[in-house]
């Protein structure tokens, strides 16, 4: 049986976690803009998180966040499990490029879910309150952008139910965010490949597994020579205790579909016995509610 980690680090201080969250210190204007001079935070993004936002992140998360800003690819897919992190590593990620890419655009989508777009702008309002730059940006319900440019450097809540918003975007620096990637359309991830043609355009993707199908699905095996990819099951999370591994291994059952999608962060088959179609396992543990609320493509 797979065993959590603990929930602290070695230093007592939480790491990465949105509710238990501790920041060490943020770093002094003065060695920020400094570090900004040299171009330390794009050869090292991770320390952007510590220095700027006050946060320790988990191993995974600075993994995650070195390879999609360092890598050749620029594209990075995660398959994680529940109580994984993924959405708050989201949410860092957007600050960090906030912050270290002048007039960058961050287009932030999901499956038309209410409940996906609050924790998403939830994680993103939690990290604003550390920004060292938090008085220089304009916090409203789906978007936030620094003071004087808010349409040329900004992060936005954009539908997914018009896959066209995802064509209609365009910059020198631009980064796209797909949150629950499974539930999205795959019409949304080749409208976003397409808009991504400069150097400094980059794309994160997240989501618990699915049905083994869709585009999100084929970043994990036949499109692996074009993404990045991470594996990240539950147990390998700093914030799920070994105790709630138990209690959903009891509650679902180990070897069950949804016990590996949801915990084992793996493609579940569907077996031909099934008396319940998987998806539809899906959609009641998930109990995703529409939500058109975002903005839309205008440039």
């Amino acid at each position: 049986m797979p065993r959590g980690r603990s929930q602290t680090s070695s230093n007592g201080n939480f790491t990465g976690k949105p509710d238990s969250l501790q920041p060490s210190g943020i770093a002094s204007p003065k060695l920020i803009l400094e570090r900004m001079e040299q171009g330390i935070y794009l050869v090292d993004p991770a320390l952007a998180a510590k220095d700027q936002l006050g946060l320790d992140l988990d191993p995974w998360q600075k993994d995650v966040i070195t390879t999609l800003f360092r890598g050749e690819k620029k594209r990075v897919s995660v398959r994680a499990g529940h109580g994984s992190g993924k959405t708050w590593c989201s949410a860092v990620i957007t600050h960090i490029f906030l912050n270290n890419f002048p007039s960058s655009r961050i287009l932030i989508t999901g499956p038309t879910s209410r409940q996906t777009r609050l924790q998403c702008w939830s994680y993103l309002n939690t990290i604003w309150q550390t920004n060292f730059l938090k008085d220089k940006i304009e916090w409203l319900k789906t978007k936030m952008y620094i003071k004087g440019y808010e349409e040329s450097w900004f992060a936005a809540w954009v539908t997914s139910k018009n896959h066209k918003n995802a064509e209609g975007f365009h910059g020198e620096n631009l980064l796209w965010i797909i949150e629950e990637a499974k539930s999205v359309q795959d019409a949304v991830f080749e409208g976003v490949q397409g808009a991504l043609s400069r150097p400094n355009n980059f794309i994160y993707i997240s989501s618990t597994c699915g049905h083994p199908s869709g585009y999100f699905y084929e970043t994990h095996t036949s499109r692996t020579d074009q993404w990045d990819t991470f594996h990240i099951p539950s147990w390998n999370s700093p914030r799920v205790s070994p105790e709630k591994i138990e209690v959903w291994r009891k509650e679902w059952g180990e070897d069950s579909p949804i016990y590996q999608a949801r915990v084992a962060a793996e493609f579940p088959e569907e077996s031909m016995y099934s008396i319940v179609p998987l998806s539809h396992l899906y959609r009641a543990v998930e109990n995703d509610d529409d939500d058109e609320e975002g903005i839309s493509a205008t440039a």
